[in-house]
């Protein structure tokens, strides 16, 4: 699918070519036609390095993205990503949140990039920050953009939370929201955010009670976690993935037959539209069914490739309970895992390599994954601990290549 090319878009990427000293004709001939396959190393500062025994090679000045010091925000949060052909040449955008006074305090920032490592922020940063006493005023978070080629509009997709009163867990609302924008910078929330509303997943007080106590099985199959990512089918169809728990596990829990709280497993979602989400909650895309997602995943991206979907996912072994607050629990021992499908996301292989060895710290730290397509190669944006900040690393994967060998001695 061929996007748009607006004119502000191929303004601003001329623009930038210039900014980063890269050459205004560049390596790349600005021409439309077939999508750019070139070897990112060709345009960066400095080389990719092969991961020994993995199709990844990493950026050797990871990494591109830290705090931006633009006087708004901290270190960096989740971030989302899109690419687009302008010209022929690949555009990197990125939208990325800042909490510098933690929950309830958050604003989202834009940059752009011509070759995926130099990024220019935009001068109007934040494009938004957290609303008081709005359904998400504690949280922005998991951002995921797609072009929507019917309405002509960037969607957004992110995770939004407002805990009320922190001690109190009946008035939280947790949920999927969606923004739309027909431009990346200016963007409108959904009137009907959030557009999946987790609450409406919880069991009442009868019918929790009839589980346990009678086991009779609940009527809602699932407990939502948090939203993972969102992707748009070549016929213009929404694909979305979620990570829910069984209420099933999670009666077990309660009743003390498990100590520890249920896993977050991917289900998949199909969009009507932007708005309309339908969860397909009879049983999970992937499980967490090894050590490194044993309790499920905290973030993924999603792309297809000649035929294969590939789901690149953050696993966790275990769960952290914030003593402070009512209903937040956090993933611990974070990996990068790799699951793909060739029946259209019917079923799903786990890579036998998994975890991917891409993580800096032990146990691993990483926050969040973006994953593009460009060329022969999946491009890929990890967030993870560097030397104690938050950073985003960059890193592609060749499916099309063998395992790289180590490097001679």
């Amino acid at each position: 699918m061929t996007e748009p090319q607006p004119r502000a878009l191929i303004g601003i990427l001329l623009g930038v070519l210039c900014v980063l000293s890269l050459s205004c004709t560049s390596d790349y001939e600005l021409l439309s036609g077939a999508p750019p396959d070139v070897d990112p190393a060709d345009v960066t500062t400095c080389p990719f390095v092969p991961i020994e025994g993995t199709k990844l090679s990493q950026y050797d000045c990871n990494p591109v993205f830290t705090n931006t010091d633009e006087g708004w925000g901290g270190d960096v949060g989740s971030v989302g990503f899109h690419v687009t052909e302008v010209l022929g040449h690949p555009f990197y955008q990125m939208w990325y949140t800042s909490s510098p006074g933690g929950y309830g305090n958050y604003g989202m920032g834009y940059a752009v990039s011509a070759n995926g490592t130099d990024w220019e922020t935009h001068e109007s940063n934040p494009l938004f920050v957290s609303e008081p006493g709005a359904w998400d005023q504690d949280s922005l978070a998991g951002q995921v953009v797609v072009w929507d080629p019917v309405e002509d509009e960037y969607v957004m997709a992110y995770q939004g939370f407002n805990l009320g009163d922190q001690l109190q867990q009946a008035d939280d609302i947790w949920g999927l929201g969606i923004s739309t924008s027909p431009d990346g910078r200016d963007w409108q929330k959904h009137p009907a955010n959030p557009v999946i509303d987790f609450g409406d997943y919880e069991l009442s007080d009868d019918e929790l009670f009839n589980a346990m106590v009678l086991g009779i099985e609940p009527s809602v199959k699932i407990k939502p976690c948090w939203p993972l990512t969102m992707t748009i089918t070549e016929r213009g169809a929404f694909r979305g993935y979620l990570a829910a728990s069984r209420w099933t596990d999670i009666i077990d829990q309660i009743n003390g037959i498990t100590t520890t709280p249920a896993s977050c497993d991917i289900y998949s979602m199909a969009g009507v539209d932007a708005g309309t989400w339908i969860i397909e909650d009879d049983q999970p895309l992937l499980t967490g069914s090894e050590l490194y997602d044993n309790k499920g995943v905290t973030s993924a991206a999603a792309v297809a490739m000649d035929g294969v979907q590939y789901i690149f996912y953050i696993g966790f072994e275990e769960w952290y309970q914030s003593p402070g607050t009512s209903g937040l629990i956090s993933a611990q021992r974070l990996t990068l895992n790799l699951a793909t499908s060739d029946d259209d996301g019917v079923t799903w292989v786990k890579d036998p390599d998994n975890p991917l060895p891409v993580h800096l710290t032990d146990p691993g730290q990483i926050s969040n994954i973006g994953a593009q397509v460009i060329g022969s190669r999946i491009h890929l944006w990890i967030g993870d601990n560097y030397e104690g900040s938050s950073a985003i690393g960059y890193f592609y994967y060749e499916p099309g290549i063998e395992p790289h060998a180590a490097a001679a001695e």
